[in-house]
């Protein structure tokens, strides 16, 4: 109800009018400045292509405030800020946008890995947004059947996540196994097994994993 009220608030503004309301909370809140950069998921039409290095660029400064020890509620606000990025690839599942909201995925999936041991008091958010990141790309994939290149990306981040939660001997809780070989072709679940090859013939892979990969 409350997004209905300000969706009907803001169409009965003029264009000159949402300018200066921007400008205004921008004043207010300048870290958001960031967003004037990025497509906004619409239904109405395809965004243009979505640049990755800003949605990188956001999350290392989301990360950079577990560094300031002023910042007595950054746990909050990283959690906030991770999951608004994460509701803006959803945003752009739900209008079918896949190639926009696989992008978006990928970078939260990438970093996400990237810094999960860096920030361990992170990791209940950081599972989180992994956990979320798993549900969008499987829709990213059942909406694409015939983009190959997009369900390759998407079984490359999904693979990502399963790989790094089994080298680390922790419990995933999601069937990302049923979801690499439910529905892909043989052509793509040959393209996995040679992954699941690749990270036996790694120290991690070859020891305690090897069942899960097996």
């Amino acid at each position: 109800v409350y997004m209905k009220n300000i969706d009907k608030d803001l169409a009965q503004r003029e264009k000159t009018e949402l300018i200066a309301i921007i400008k205004q909370m921008l004043q207010q809140q300048p870290e958001l400045e960031w967003l004037l950069q990025t497509p906004v998921p619409t239904p109405s039409q395809r965004t243009k292509p979505v640049d990755p290095q800003i949605y990188r660029d956001q999350i290392a400064a989301t990360l950079s405030l577990a560094d300031n020890p002023r910042n007595r509620k950054y746990r909050d606000e990283i959690k906030r800020r991770l999951s608004a990025i994460k509701a803006t690839a959803d945003a752009f599942t739900e209008h079918e946008d896949y190639t926009a909201a696989v992008t978006v995925y990928e970078v939260l999936v990438a970093e996400v890995l990237k810094h999960y041991n860096d920030y361990f008091d992170e990791y209940i958010t950081f599972s989180m947004i992994l956990h979320g990141c798993i549900d969008g790309l499987d829709s990213c994939f059942a909406g694409e059947e015939e983009n190959q290149d997009l369900r390759l990306r998407v079984l490359q981040s999904l693979f990502a996540i399963y790989r790094f939660y089994t080298d680390s001997g922790m419990d995933l809780d999601e069937d990302i196994p049923g979801l690499l070989i439910g529905n892909t072709t043989p052509e793509e679940r040959h393209i996995i097994a040679s992954w699941v090859r690749e990270a036996l013939s790694q120290p991690k892979g070859a020891g305690y994993s090897f069942e899960h990969y097996d």
